[in-house]
C-alpha cells in the first residue's frame, strides 16, 4: 500500500500541547508496567547497556496526548528512537486477547556521528505526529503507507526529508506480551523523489532500493 490513506486532510501538523518533556518515572509507580516492561525489554537487547533518553509528552496518554513518551538510545553510528502508548502500557483495558492496543509502537533510526552524546529533538516531534495520525481515524496506518508531515520531517526548514513511510522493523520482531502481540513499525523519511517513485512503483520497491546501501534505513537528515 503507497497511498495517502486521507486524500480530504492536510498533511498531519506539529503537536501544539504535547511537546516534549523530560520524563517524571515518578508519577507512574503505582501503575502496573507490563506492557511498557515488554516493549522496553524487547528494545534493550539489542543496544545493551546504553543510555536511555526518555520524554514524556505532556498532559500524558490519559489527557489526550497521543503518545506517553519516547526513548531514544545511542547505537555505534545512528539514534534508535522507539514510541510508548500506541500499545496497552499498563493493564489490559481493550476485548482483544490477543493484540496490545494498536498492535504496534513506532520505531525511527537517525544517523549518529560518535561525537554525538546526545539525541535529536526533531524525531520526538516527527513520531507523535504519526502516533497522531494514527489515532485522528477513521482509516487505519498500515505498513507501506506513507504520510506527509505538513512541517516537514526534520526541523531544517530547507530540509527535502517531507514524508514518513511505514515498514517493518529490521531488527526488533514482534513480541507476544501480558497484554497481547506488539509489533514494531519503523518510520522511515522519504524526499519527494522517493514519493514519485514509489507512486510510479510501491513504498516497498523504494525502501528495498534504500535498504540495499543501508540495511537498517538509518535517515540522513540531510539526504536530497
Amino acid at each position: 500500500m503507497g497511498f495517502f490513506r486521507r486524500k480530504s486532510q492536510q498533511p498531519p501538523m506539529s503537536p501544539a500541547a504535547s511537546e516534549p518533556e523530560p520524563a517524571k518515572a515518578a508519577d507512574l509507580d503505582d501503575l502496573d508496567e507490563r506492557g511498557w516492561d515488554a516493549v522496553t525489554q524487547a528494545v534493550s537487547q539489542h543496544y545493551p547497556g546504553a543510555r536511555e533518553f526518555h520524554v514524556a509528552y505532556s498532559p500524558g496518554l490519559h489527557f489526550g496526548s497521543a503518545l506517553q513518551g519516547c526513548s531514544a538510545l545511542p547505537g555505534p553510528d545512528h539514534w534508535f528512537y522507539v514510541t510508548y502508548g500506541l500499545t496497552e502500557l499498563w493493564g489490559k483495558d481493550s476485548d482483544d486477547p490477543t493484540t496490545s492496543g494498536f498492535g504496534y509502537e513506532l520505531t525511527m533510526r537517525v544517523r549518529r556521528s560518535p561525537a554525538d552524546e546526545t539525541p535529536p529533538q526533531w524525531p520526538y516531534r516527527a513520531l507523535i505526529v504519526l502516533a497522531q495520525y494514527v489515532r485522528s481515524g477513521p482509516q487505519e496506518l498500515w505498513l507501506g503507507d506513507r504520510i506527509r508531515l505538513a512541517d516537514g520531517v526534520t526541523d531544517d526548514p530547507d530540509g527535502t526529508l517531507t514524508t514518513l513511510a511505514v515498514t517493518a522493523d529490521p531488527v526488533v520482531t514482534p513480541i507476544e506480551t501480558p497484554n497481547g502481540r506488539v509489533a514494531f513499525w519503523q518510520a522511515v523519511a522519504l524526499t519527494d523523489a522517493d514519493v514519485e517513485e514509489a507512486k510510479r512503483s510501491t513504498t516497498d520497491e523504494v525502501l528495498e532500493r534504500l535498504a540495499v546501501d543501508d540495511p537498517l534505513l538509518i535517515i540522513h537528515p540531510e539526504r536530497h
